[in-house]
């Protein structure tokens, strides 16, 4: 159980504090078994995300862009292009304006593998997440939201 640092403490709620737990604990689960699944087809799901980021992108995107995209940093980005152009997943092309610059695009191989695993993927979140009538996805969708919420004005405020 969840002991509070003082009786008086009201900024922290247990209830709160043990639902958080349990979705981070559930989303480390899934994160596991998704990441199983890429893993048998020589990806893993930040590559798999970069890759549906840059088709959604025909022009292609500088290295930093497809980071912002993402949400990783630009370090952990550039190990995932690695990855994703030594399978011949993606390329770069020096941008016009600036050589040093390069923009990444996908190749048609990329696009291939990734569309081969599209109604996989999506089968095993829809398998992962159970069956839940729609008012309950609807609520999760609700309370993830807020969440995600609560998090940007956190980073925002700048507390950690």
């Amino acid at each position: 159980m969840i002991k509070l640092t003082s009786a008086d403490d009201k900024s922290v709620d247990a209830s709160a504090v043990i639902a958080l737990l349990g979705i981070l604990k559930a989303s480390g689960d899934v994160l596991v078994e998704v990441e199983k699944f890429f893993a048998k087809n020589n990806l893993s799901q930040s590559r798999y995300i970069a890759l549906s980021v840059l088709i959604s992108r025909p022009d292609g995107l500088f290295p930093y862009e497809l980071a912002d995209h993402m949400g990783i940093s630009r370090a952990t980005v550039s190990s995932v292009i690695k990855g994703l152009e030594s399978s011949g997943y993606i390329i770069t092309v020096k941008s016009g304006d600036d050589k040093r610059m390069k923009k990444i695009t996908t190749t048609p191989e990329g696009k291939k593998v990734h569309e081969s695993l599209l109604n996989d993927y999506y089968a095993i979140l829809t398998e992962l997440f159970g069956v839940h009538d729609k008012k309950d996805i609807k609520t999760v969708n609700a309370v993830m939201k807020g969440i995600s919420e609560q998090v940007l004005n956190f980073k925002n405020k700048g507390q950690i």
